[in-house]
């Protein structure tokens, strides 16, 4: 007598009855997934095939055939950091980019590249607070700055709440400036004709790269390159990622770099202008 069929069924939606040789079949050419739910005619309740010992073997096939991914990273689980799979990643962004996002995944999701930005934000904050403070640009928050008029004298010495306000802030606020900066350098890419991969493929270029970038904080004085370096890596992964002609991102990169100076040199003259009003 035949074993029974198995019921199968993958976010909540049923995928078929299938005997053992087709669902092993399906693992095997990746048809079917190690997370899809499996029943049986008398068993109380749905189970995973990774669970079913008799499909091991078809699953360990289809693996073997996946290379793995070009950014170890993202084959950890969202959430969970691996020293190992971090350092493995950083090593392959900064020494080749070309190989890290070319060809990008099929299905590209943000989870990960924003867990890895937060990740980097987090180990960075501290050199980032401290050469700040050393640089006399850390203005105690809280009280009234150099927008009002008043000159602030730079803390001396550790201040824990203000260390407080501005590292809990940091990483959440790299995030953000990395979607809004992907956002618009992406819309300049379809502006030249580029960017045909998609807005989540230029996030995840973008992110990774930024993540990789903010570890320069750690380098006294590093922050002098990262424009520089930042221009010729985004420029080299975009073009990988996207299959696009170099001039592409060079040029989407160009005018978002000329907008960013832009948005600069307004806030630095919001800030210097209270110095040059007639007094009294």
């Amino acid at each position: 007598m035949s074993a029974a069929p198995y019921h199968l069924a993958e976010r909540g939606v049923s995928v078929g009855v299938l005997t053992d040789a087709e669902v092993e079949a399906g693992l095997a050419t990746g048809r079917l997934s190690a997370t899809t739910l499996s029943w049986r005619e008398g068993e109380p309740g749905w189970i995973a095939l990774a669970v079913r010992p008799e499909f091991s073997a078809a699953i360990g096939a289809f693996r073997s055939l996946v290379p793995p991914p070009a950014l170890a990273f993202e084959d950890t689980p969202l959430l969970r950091l691996d020293w190992a799979a971090w350092a493995r990643t950083m090593r392959t962004i900064w020494s080749s980019p070309r190989v890290a996002f070319h060809p990008p995944p099929a299905s590209v999701g943000l989870g990960r590249p924003l867990w890895w930005v937060i990740v980097c934000a987090t180990l960075a904050a501290p050199f980032v607070y401290f050469q700040l403070v050393f640089t006399g640009a850390a203005l105690p928050f809280g009280r009234r700055s150099v927008l009002s008029g008043i000159q602030v004298a730079v803390p001396t010495g550790l201040d824990l709440s203000h260390f407080a306000a501005f590292f809990f802030p940091f990483p959440l606020a790299m995030v953000a400036l990395v979607l809004g900066g992907a956002c618009l350098l992406h819309a300049l890419l379809a502006l030249v004709g580029g960017g045909k991969a998609g807005l989540r493929v230029t996030a995840r270029v973008v992110a990774y790269i930024s993540g990789a970038m903010l570890m320069l904080a750690v380098v006294p004085c590093g922050w002098v390159l990262v424009p520089f370096l930042t221009l010729g890596y985004l420029s080299v992964s975009l073009r990988a990622a996207h299959r696009d002609g170099a001039w592409k991102p060079l040029l989407a990169l160009a005018v978002a770099g000329f907008c960013a100076a832009c948005v600069a040199a307004a806030f630095m003259a919001l800030a210097v202008w209270p110095f040059f009003r007639p007094m009294g």
